[in-house]
């Protein structure tokens, strides 16, 4: 960290980090919680009985929770880094021991 730098410019740049990670966790459980809201649809009135039921979007929409809940505990590992190590790192302030 440069001398330079303002409490409030530390400040700043921390929250702005955090506030993206946390927009893309957001993102991840929305689009995960819509599918999975469609699948309980489907599963409730075992839709996928129906000959006519298009399986094919069915395992897409499970591929897309599974790779959601991926971003999600990706975003999830950043932000207890964050939290443990980088935010020392780039504010220059001293680990507690």
């Amino acid at each position: 960290m440069s001398n330079e730098q303002n409490p409030e410019a530390i400040v700043n740049m921390v929250s702005l980090h955090l506030r993206e990670l946390i927009h893309d966790v957001n993102n991840a459980l929305f689009v995960a919680k819509g599918f999975l809201e469609e699948l309980n649809e489907d599963t409730q009135g075992k839709r996928y009985m129906d000959p006519s039921f298009d399986h094919e979007n069915f395992q897409d929409m499970v591929s897309k929770i599974n790779r959601n809940i991926e971003k999600i505990d990706t975003n999830l590992v950043k932000l207890r880094k964050f939290a443990k190590e980088d935010i020392f790192d780039k504010t220059g302030v001293p680990r507690p021991s």
